[in-house]
């Protein structure tokens, strides 16, 4: 189950207990355990251990193998993963308010759930000398030190040392770039909220912001391609023309050049009605959301940025039932630092 979505029930949940032979009584028992489970999800500490609790309850009821049934088909949780939430809620519950208070990941609760209590302690101690803990860290803890630590990716060889560059690139700079997505949507939310729109205070925060965002999307999602007239003329492959993600470029383009903005009559409305539900779009959890209202960026192209989308002609269509949904803030990774971020908004508080 991913850690950053909830699992889609069932549409016919009694057609699943009909199959697995579950009687309407221990049914009645079964599915408001479940239904609570849809309603957790798995996004935090105290949520790891509750849904270790209910599958606890329910594999009181049930036989292991029917139990691993149900928690699969009806639930939505591999059974390996079940036996790791009930883990947790069964080993950590002396150290449980500790963990909570702590925010311990699910990652690291499944890492430690049959550890030694002393060990455990050694792990809680980590996270209150350092802030965090990771699974490696973890890892290191209970092996007294001797965890074989992890090939860093840049020296690893061939395609594979290839791709876990691309992965490790793809996974932490589209953390950095939702990041500055969500913080240059809070600088205009609170601007728009202010008594007075101040253009040039806005701006003074957002240009040189917008103008990384936007380099960074390019950097994550456009590759270099060769013109079939000029083969020595490279340039990136652009987003299709009048596509949505195109249009969230070309609002980070126009915020990150001050001859492109609005006039100030014109600027608030541009703000709500363009600006910030583009940017907003980009952070959205829904991958079926669409943008609403015409694009109204009006901004002119680069010869370069006209001859890069002639070029996407030539990309053969990624079929979306083969894309890998990438998780954002993978809970075994550091979270990304906030300095910048912090610079970034706190000119808007003065408005």
């Amino acid at each position: 189950m991913n850690a950053k979505t909830k699992p889609k029930a069932p549409i016919t949940p009694a057609h699943t207990y009909k199959k697995l032979g579950i009687d309407p009584e221990l049914q009645s028992l079964l599915e408001p355990k479940a239904e609570r489970i849809f309603e957790l999800g798995r996004r935090s500490t105290e949520q790891t251990f509750l849904i270790g609790d209910i599958l606890n309850e329910a594999a009181d009821v049930l036989e292991g193998p029917t139990f691993g049934k149900w928690v699969h088909s009806r639930c939505g949780i591999a059974p390996r993963t079940a036996t790791g939430f009930m883990a947790v809620s069964r080993n950590l519950e002396p150290f449980r308010e500790e963990m909570i208070d702590l925010n311990v990941s699910s990652t690291v609760l499944f890492t430690i759930a049959h550890a030694e209590p002393q060990k455990i302690r050694d792990v809680l101690k980590h996270v209150e000398e350092h802030g965090q803990v990771r699974v490696s860290d973890a890892k290191a803890i209970l092996s007294d030190g001797q965890e074989k630590p992890r090939v860093s990716p840049y020296d690893i060889g061939g395609v594979s040392g290839l791709q876990a560059l691309i992965a490790l690139k793809s996974r932490e700079g589209q953390k950095i770039f939702l990041a500055r997505i969500q913080a240059i949507v809070g600088v205009m939310d609170a601007a728009l909220k202010a008594k007075r729109l101040y253009k040039e205070k806005l701006q003074e925060v957002l240009m040189l912001t917008a103008g990384t965002a936007r380099s960074e999307l390019r950097n994550l999602t456009q590759f270099v391609g060769s013109s079939e007239v000029r083969s020595e003329h490279q340039s990136l492959v652009m987003f299709p023309n009048g596509s949505q993600w195109a249009r969230v470029e070309a609002v980070l383009r126009r915020l990150s050049d001050k001859e492109r903005w609005p006039k100030m009559v014109d600027l608030r409305k541009w703000l709500e009605t363009e600006a910030m539900p583009v940017l907003s779009w980009v952070t959205s959890k829904d991958r079926k959301a669409k943008l609403t209202g015409p694009d109204v960026t009006n901004a002119a192209e680069s010869d370069d940025d006209v001859e890069g989308r002639q070029m996407l002609e030539a990309v053969p269509s990624i079929d979306a039932s083969e894309m890998v949904e990438v998780e954002v803030g993978s809970e075994d990774e550091a979270d990304v630092e906030d300095e910048d971020l912090d610079e970034m908004v706190s000119p808007v508080m003065s408005m």
